[in-house]
């Protein structure tokens, strides 16, 4: 694990590298899954994040939590069944010490960030500062994976590697994943709604076994709902599902006194200045994006807005006269909504999805008298395409209807009653937007972790220059396919 700086300010993406090593400590760049915990001083787990490293070259990055406190973390990696674990020691700064004079109780202002000795470089690698190109000679004697970060060690901190050690997590401990189906029937389906996503993944009773393996494909921590149709599609009802917590794993304890000499004070002010101007200019300084961008999200096939009409009271009036394709069934356990396909005149044989701000369900009840002037927005999805993106759960149309935000409390919908899968991390790199109208106060001018060299390979990369004056310096680690890491690093001249 290589983890891109040992200082950070909650809710931060810590950019790193994981790459998991076989029984002969070779190292596997494909093919395993790593667990990510997030360990406080006392040892709980506070924080999980999963990493696929089928994807390493796409980018990782760990998602501090925002309200973390200061002190110290532990980063700990695990791929599940594993007799190791690697772990990474890095400090938390909780936002508040931006705006007060009182320093944490566990900070040491006589303490500063640790300083690692170096070797003399191993590779002897041409800095070209006027043209910002570095140019590595076809001078290494094995395959591996190499890390860059160009860097002024006294506004950043340096990487830190991480420490294999013996695992401190049970095989019984691990998160565990299972569907309670209604009907055993092996034909069925299930079909598991992710809400955050927007997806929807689908399986066959008989593959019940490869249900998680398959579910981690979607990439993405999310509140899931699950639902069970017969072989002919017909509903069978809401299907259980039970997570256990990981966060309950327990790790040893360490010590929780933080850095805050002058040297982390000034590191600190500059992410401090950095996140106002992240407020002011909205640009992603931090080079990721959501994972969600690769998954397939159909476009609806009509939508509504309410300030577009007027003199409809409520929901169940708008169904009844704007909105095409749609009409309101009253029955004696309420109103139900029909939709009919947008390129024909047939009906539906039964009621659509029903997402309300992504809640899903399938009997809309009082919310259908509700005043259409809290509405935002009505989505209909009834054509082929529109519908694939559901699977079963949409195959008699999907509404889905977005609440103003301050009307939401009066509907009292309760996401968190929905359990949480914890899938594979959602960020991946992309490039950083650099812009002339704002100032680009970056102290890191590359940080690329992930670049797998051949035997006899040249390899040129690029930095971008800011308006930071500083004396910045290169970071190397290569670690090479038998899992041997060296580190050094050298003055840009």
């Amino acid at each position: 694990m290589t983890v891109s700086s040992s200082l950070y300010v909650s809710g931060d993406l810590v950019s790193l590298q994981l790459l998991s090593g076989g029984e002969l400590d070779k190292v596997m760049s494909e093919g395993n899954l790593i667990n990510l915990y997030l360990v406080a001083s006392d040892g709980q787990s506070v924080s999980m994040q999963r990493f696929n490293t089928s994807e390493w070259q796409r980018g990782m990055a760990f998602e501090l939590p925002k309200e973390l406190e200061t002190g110290n973390y532990k980063l700990v990696a695990h791929v599940p069944g594993s007799a190791f674990q690697t772990e990474a020691i890095i400090h938390v700064y909780n936002p508040t010490i931006f705006s007060s004079a009182i320093i944490p109780r566990n900070a040491d202002p006589k303490v500063g960030i640790a300083k690692n000795l170096f070797q003399q470089s191993p590779l002897p690698v041409q800095i070209d500062t006027a043209r910002k190109l570095i140019k590595l000679p076809p001078q290494l004697e094995d395959a591996g994976v190499l890390a860059v970060k160009i860097f002024d060690p006294t506004l950043e901190a340096l990487p830190v590697i991480g420490v294999v050690k013996n695992s401190e997590i049970t095989v019984d401990d691990q998160p565990e994943f299972r569907l309670d189906p209604i009907s055993k029937d092996a034909n069925s389906r299930i079909s598991v709604f992710f809400l955050d996503l927007g997806v929807v993944k689908e399986f066959n009773m008989r593959d019940s076994a490869a249900i998680e393996a398959e579910l981690i494909q979607q990439r993405g921590t999310s509140a899931v709902w699950a639902y069970q149709f017969d072989n002919m599609g017909a509903p069978i009802g809401e299907v259980s599902i039970v997570l256990n917590e990981s966060k309950s794993l327990k790790f040893s304890a360490f010590d929780n006194t933080v850095p805050f000499s002058d040297e982390v004070v000034n590191m600190l002010d500059l992410k401090r200045k950095r996140k106002y101007i992240n407020q002011i200019y909205r640009i992603n300084s931090d080079g990721y994006e959501s994972l969600y961008n690769d998954l397939t999200q159909a476009v609806p096939d009509q939508i509504y807005l309410s300030t577009n009409f007027e003199g409809i009271a409520t929901l169940r009036e708008a169904f009844s006269s704007v909105i095409s394709k749609a009409s309101v069934k009253r029955s004696k356990d309420g109103y139900e909504i029909l939709l009919a396909s947008v390129n024909s005149g047939f009906k539906y044989e039964t009621g659509p999805l029903i997402l309300v701000n992504g809640w899903p369900m399938f009997e809309i009840g009082d919310l259908i008298e509700t005043p259409f002037h809290q509405i935002e927005s009505v989505s209909i999805y009834n054509s082929i395409n529109s519908q694939k993106q559901f699977g079963v759960l949409g195959r008699h149309g999907v509404v889905s209807f977005k609440i103003k935000e301050e009307f939401l409390d009066k509907i009292n919908l309760d996401q968190k009653a929905f359990p949480i899968y914890e899938g594979v991390s959602r960020l991946v790199l992309s490039e950083n937007r650099i812009a002339e109208e704002y100032p680009d106060l970056r102290s890191v001018l590359l940080w690329n972790p992930f670049l797998f060299l051949v035997e006899s390979q040249n390899k040129t990369l690029s930095w971008n220059p800011n308006d930071t004056m500083g004396k910045y310096v290169m970071w190397i680690d290569f670690v090479n396919k038998e899992g041997i890491s060296k580190q050094w690093i050298q003055p840009l001249q």
